[in-house]
């Protein structure tokens, strides 16, 4: 049986799984860099860390299925690859490291993703087989934390990969690897109970915050809105550092 919890933890794991995937559904990334620091605190790294895993490809099918027709399996095939091999060893970082340290390091993934992305640092133009590196990074970075992204961001950027096949090539890969994510937790004896609850509070809150990222998304000019991210992840970052 799963353990009770407050009535304000079950407000709060809602709200952060709501917001999480608004951020994601508005602007294309963010549900993870968004949601995890802030699960972490409230649950602790390695049922934050089992919790979004479950929920992240439920909603990444509805996100995928959104860009269904600008997706290119072949783009990214070398980037899912590594990032599957690479993700078991992720997943047993959290058990190697305490949560102050698991939290500096989400703050310095948030902080330098967000500079990168706000001062606009030029990429060069990448060879496909540098999936395999950013793949590796990012299945590391994902095991552990579910915040693969950058990594994948970068190389589709170095790629560049025109806007809405970005998104679905992205979402391709999330939503691919992230069953592996789960098979590696359930494997480790990860799953338990109580993270079941958790991912039973937390999915309907993605699903809100999906709804209102998508009908924001239709409104709303993407790059303003995508620098509002950004500053929020810089302050993010800093208070999981500082």
């Amino acid at each position: 049986m799963p353990d009770l919890v407050p009535d304000s933890t079950i407000l709060l794991i809602a709200l952060i799984g709501c917001f999480g995937l608004f951020v994601q559904s508005a602007s294309g990334f963010g549900s993870g860099l968004i949601a995890m620091p802030l699960l972490i605190q409230l649950l602790g790294v390695t049922e934050a860390q089992a919790t979004f895993a479950i929920c992240a490809p439920v909603t990444g099918v509805f996100l995928m299925w959104r860009y269904r027709r600008h997706l290119s399996i072949k783009r990214v095939w070398r980037i899912i690859l590594a990032a599957i091999i690479a993700i078991p060893f992720g997943v047993q970082i959290p058990n190697l490291v305490p949560k102050e340290i698991a939290l500096f390091v989400l703050g310095l993934v948030c902080l330098g993703y967000a500079i990168y992305s706000l001062l606009g640092l030029y990429v060069p133009k990448l060879n496909r087989n540098w999936g395999f590196f950013f793949g590796a990074l990012g299945g590391l970075l994902h095991g552990a934390y579910n915040t693969g992204g950058p990594p994948y961001i970068i190389y589709g950027t170095g790629q560049r990969w025109p806007p809405f096949e970005f998104k679905g090539n992205i979402q391709t890969i999330f939503f691919v690897t992230g069953f592996f994510v789960i098979a590696t937790h359930w494997q480790a004896g990860n799953i338990t109970a109580d993270v079941l609850r958790n991912a039973a509070i937390l999915l309907p809150g993605m699903f809100v915050g999906m709804w209102l990222g998508g009908i924001v998304d239709r409104y709303i000019k993407p790059e303003p809105f995508r620098k509002v991210v950004l500053v929020l992840l810089i302050f993010l970052g800093l208070s999981l550092i500082f």
